[in-house]
């Protein structure tokens, strides 16, 4: 059966669980841990694949001396989509202006939150220390940056410039395709651990209890959300690569991935799933798909900044009763942009963290009223993960067609 199938009946049984025993205390407590566990583990997968895919595709990129066209797309990847996107975020809202909803469990875990995002903040900058390569590889737990700068620098030096060096690069990308098992086995086996992590969404979403309450707000944030992706992004894909193939395709190909990015709220959850999908499903060389998709999973948050532009005005208005003047907007498109492409800092808490950090750098005050979306972070988190995994995936198709590599793939040989 194809991944895009039985990851949509592990959703459906997620649901159903929730639905029969969602009431019953122990159930919330056991499904909560696993669901925990299972996406740290996702992450654990996705170290060690980093750390070789990206090596050996820079080494390669280095041979053939594809750097530069890939690089360029990547960039224009990570920027443009985002960019557009925050636009449509605001302009969406000046449309449909709604007030965010009060939250019934607006304030719970705030200050864990809190402490959550200054513990990283030191992480990181600890992270980025060049103590010991080694003990960096060892210690990185959530942050995947400097994981792909030591992969890099070794894929650099890795260019098969000499006979003395070319067994080393035979090996990095025999390791490589080593990875690729690893990452098409956790494909193929994954919907297993979305079964869990689904009903724990579908749990949290009935606990809150806020979108029952508030159908126009749920009714407008899904509007935005697929305008984003069934309209924006295909047609963005589209004049890029000149519409050379259906992005809706693409979609559907790799639904898998961005099902697991919207029930985990965690890209590097879901990466480790897009690498073998992007290549098996959709015919992407291996070097394309091993360094566009990561550079693009930590940078091109542009999903995540749309739907955290949309809650920043929202709670502007939920909260002052009118709509912020425009300067005030732009300030807040730009404002979230930047801080989208360090975002990935944060697994789980994207859209907090750019809301949150958006508002303190701006210096919107309103009296602690951002911490209302508190009861929403798994829906939000989520929209935006989902968003931000379909944008990887188009850039590297697109980079793909690009450089005149892309194969088709028969359906019957997809996963």
């Amino acid at each position: 059966m194809k991944t895009w199938i039985i990851y949509l009946v592990a959703t459906l049984m997620g649901l159903a669980t929730t639905l029969l025993l969602g009431q019953f205390p122990t159930y919330g407590t056991f499904i909560q841990s696993v669901s925990s566990i299972l996406i740290q583990f996702g992450g654990f997968v996705l170290f060690p694949i980093v750390f070789f895919t990206f090596a050996s595709g820079v080494a390669s990129i280095r041979k053939d001396k594809m750097g530069g066209r890939i690089a360029s797309s990547t960039i224009i990847w990570t920027i443009l989509p985002t960019l557009v996107l925050t636009i449509i975020g605001a302009l969406v809202f000046a449309i449909l202006p709604i007030a965010f909803p009060a939250s019934s469990s607006a304030g719970s875990g705030t200050s864990a939150i809190i402490n959550f995002i200054d513990t990283s903040l030191k992480y990181a900058k600890t992270s980025l220390n060049p103590v010991n390569p080694f003990y960096t590889l060892a210690a990185t737990q959530d942050m995947i940056f400097p994981v792909v700068v030591i992969s890099f620098i070794l894929g650099y030096f890795l260019k098969p410039s000499s006979d003395i060096i070319r067994p080393a690069y035979v090996t990095m990308n025999s390791f490589s395709e080593v990875m690729y098992r690893i990452s098409s086995a956790f494909a193929i086996y994954g919907f297993a651990l979305i079964y869990f992590i689904s009903a724990q969404f579908f749990m949290a979403l009935q606990k809150d209890a806020t979108i029952f309450v508030a159908p126009k707000f749920l009714f407008i944030l899904l509007f935005l959300f697929n305008l984003a992706l069934f309209g924006i992004l295909p047609l963005f894909y589209g004049l890029i690569t000149n519409f050379k193939s259906n992005p809706y395709r693409i979609l559907y190909r790799t639904l898998g991935a961005h099902i697991a990015a919207l029930f985990s709220g965690s890209i590097l959850f879901s990466t480790p799933i897009l690498y073998s999908l992007v290549r098996k499903n959709l015919g992407v060389q291996k070097r394309i798909s091993s360094t566009t998709i990561t550079i693009t999973s930590m940078f091109a948050r542009g999903g995540s900044a749309m739907l955290s532009v949309f809650t920043i005005l929202s709670l502007i208005y939920a909260t002052t009763g009118s709509l912020p003047q425009m300067h005030i907007i732009i300030f807040i498109i730009l404002c979230s942009f930047f801080v989208s492409l360090i975002s990935s800092v944060f697994l789980g808490f994207g859209v907090f963290f750019i809301t949150y950090f958006t508002m303190k750098i701006i210096g919107i005050d309103l009296a602690n009223a951002e911490m209302t979306i508190i009861g929403l972070i798994p829906l939000l988190s989520g929209l935006g993960t989902l968003l931000d995994s379909y944008i990887c995936t188009l850039c590297s198709v697109a980079t793909g067609f690009e450089l005149e590599t892309q194969v088709e793939v028969p359906y019957e040989d997809i996963l």
